[in-house]
């Protein structure tokens, strides 16, 4: 816990506990990230991963290896955040083998829903909130779960 992190209620939780949501015969992992995660949460993470990008592209622009960026669209991020829910599920020794040829680990998936460079440049900007405007107060994605799950 760092210092800006507020202690934890210990109050109890007064609401009904347990899944709200029913997802009929989904068709993919997209699919089910779209059904509990909304699309103002998608675009707000759309929005400061861009912007986190842009904040920073300099500081990472340190070898020819550098990771290319493209603009993630809010279509990207539920495709990457459907990607992370699926790495839960699928285990690896290391992010990498997602995207491995080897026929032996090989997950198909990974590769056909997006390249493994575009993954990591994601991975490397993906952001919550807007670090300038950051308060002591909690950010936009808790207050955005504390709604959802009311």
């Amino acid at each position: 816990m760092c210092k800006t992190d507020k202690k934890p209620s210990d109050e109890p939780f007064p609401g009904t506990t347990g899944l709200n949501i029913v997802i009929d015969n989904p068709e993919s992992v997209v699919e089910i990230v779209s059904s509990i995660i909304g699309d103002n949460l998608i675009h707000l993470l759309t929005e400061q991963t861009i912007l986190y990008h842009s904040q920073n592209a300099e500081k990472w622009k340190v070898s020819p290896k550098t990771l290319e960026w493209s603009n993630i669209t809010p279509e990207g991020m539920r495709k990457y955040l459907g990607l992370i829910t699926l790495m839960g599920q699928v285990r690896k020794k290391n992010i990498r083998d997602c995207w491995s040829n080897d026929p032996t680990i090989s997950k198909p998936i990974f590769p056909h829903t997006v390249i493994r460079s575009h993954f990591e440049s994601i991975w490397q900007a993906w952001h919550f909130s807007d670090n300038s405007q950051q308060t002591h107060d909690s950010g936009p994605v808790y207050e955005y779960f504390v709604q959802k799950f009311r």
